[in-house]
C-alpha cells in the first residue's frame, strides 16, 4: 500500500487503489461469467457418419491386400 503526504497525491493514491479494486473485481466477474458460458456442444452426426464410413474403407482395403498376399 503507497502513502502520500501530501493532499493531493493522497486523493490520488485513493483513486488509483479503488480503480485497481474495481478493475480487479470487473475481471474477476468477467471471468466467471467466461467460464459459466462455457456449452459443450453435440457431436456433429454427419462426421463421425464419414469418419466411420473412412475408417471402414481403410480396413477394408488393408485386410484385402493382406489376404491377397497369401
Amino acid at each position: 500500500m503507497a502513502e502520500a503526504s501530501c493532499d493531493s497525491l493522497q486523493q490520488l493514491v485513493l483513486w488509483y487503489e479503488e480503480e485497481l479494486t474495481r478493475i480487479r473485481s470487473e475481471t474477476k466477474s468477467e471471468t466467471s461469467n467466461d467460464v459459466q458460458t462455457v456449452e459443450k456442444r453435440p457431436p456433429n452426426r454427419m462426421r463421425t457418419f464419414i469418419t466411420g464410413v473412412l475408417a471402414g474403407l481403410l480396413v477394408g482395403m488393408l485386410l484385402t491386400m493382406k489376404l491377397k498376399k497369401r
